[in-house]
């Protein structure tokens, strides 16, 4: 994967969370936090868990290679924030981005070392599996999930 590629990987994660976000945010707190089940109990658990992870392998990108999941905001809208930081700082660090450099980081199971191009598509991939539980958290709730899938960004 060369640089231009990979930026428009992250610019596709990034298209779909900003597809996700007016949902998210138009959730009452109550209906945010209700259990419904899935890998985490409710939406913004899962939402929480999403942004933690972005931002855990961000800070591995950016040479932090004992980065753990940071404190989160307690409610949609400080995520939100959060994210917009997250994906702000991304950005620029995209502009010096090397697709394969190796980076070595710390993760529960020992030390492990991964090119930029498999973090990327890691972390966009495990973006994906959550926001398919998201979808069905939403449905459990008896809301409707906004319909954006990865391709509907390439085909801009």
């Amino acid at each position: 994967m060369n640089k231009a590629e990979l930026k428009r990987m992250v610019d596709a994660n990034d298209w779909l969370w900003e597809k996700w976000w007016p949902a998210l945010q138009e959730l009452p707190p109550e209906q945010a936090r209700q259990e419904v089940g899935g890998s985490f109990p409710s939406i913004l658990a899962t939402t929480a868990h999403m942004v933690g992870a972005e931002t855990v392998w961000l800070e591995r990108l950016l040479g932090n290679p004992a980065a753990s999941f940071p404190a989160s905001p307690t409610d949609i809208m400080g995520l939100y924030e959060f994210w917009r930081r997250l994906a702000s700082r991304r950005q620029d660090w995209l502009t010096t981005a090397d697709p394969e450099a190796r980076v070595t980081y710390h993760f529960t199971g020992g030390t492990a070392t991964n090119t930029v191009t498999e973090i990327v598509l890691h972390f966009t991939s495990h973006a994906h599996f959550h926001r398919g539980q998201l979808a069905g958290q939403f449905r459990m709730l008896g809301l409707k999930p906004p319909s954006a899938h990865w391709i509907g960004f390439f085909r801009l």
